[in-house]
């Protein structure tokens, strides 16, 4: 089967969060060589800290999706990939109203397993990604808005230019 790979999203909050702590860690770190202001340990403690927070915001989120095989693997850059078996997917829907998920990352692509299990996922593309999942898979049950307003009026279309060459069809054997 053919793989396909879909690029995260980059999410706004994060960068900002990223951006703020560098700022702030430039001021900690000129305040800790000219004013000392906090102690060594102070100082390494907050360095274990930044070093964690980047580690976790560039290392360890998925940076892309690759769909194919009946699975999606998250691929990650600095811990190993996550693979997610499609045969267990029952749903895969827009993101259920939640406050946080909402305010936060509001394009997500939800899929829910057999075992209640809930993966979010924020590919660029998310009609794409939708198709390729839904090919993979079945019999997994599409509520993607984006994705079935675009599928359905494929199908309606193609319902109607059928439908008018049938009556051509038909129109055309009953003037032989």
């Amino acid at each position: 089967m053919k793989t396909q790979e879909f690029k995260v999203k980059p999410n706004l909050a994060v960068g900002l969060t990223l951006i703020m702590l560098a700022v702030i860690s430039v001021v900690y770190i000129s305040n800790y060589f000219v004013a000392k202001t906090m102690t060594t340990a102070q100082f390494i403690v907050y360095l274990i800290f930044v070093g964690c927070m980047y580690f976790y915001f560039l290392g360890c989120r998925p940076t892309a999706y690759v769909v194919g095989n009946k699975t999606i693997v998250m691929k990650k850059r600095l811990i190993p990939d996550k693979e997610i078996d499609l045969m267990h997917a029952e749903v895969i829907c827009d993101p259920v109203s939640r406050l946080a998920d909402l305010v936060t990352r509001p394009h997500a692509i939800e899929i829910y397993m057999d075992t209640k299990k809930r993966w979010c996922f924020f590919p660029k593309d998310p009609v794409g990604f939708t198709g390729a999942v839904v090919n993979e898979n079945k019999r997994i049950h599409c509520t993607v808005q984006k994705y079935t307003d675009l599928h359905r009026s494929i199908v309606k279309r193609e319902r109607k230019s059928r439908r008018r060459n049938e009556r051509r069809a038909r129109r055309d054997q009953g003037e032989d």
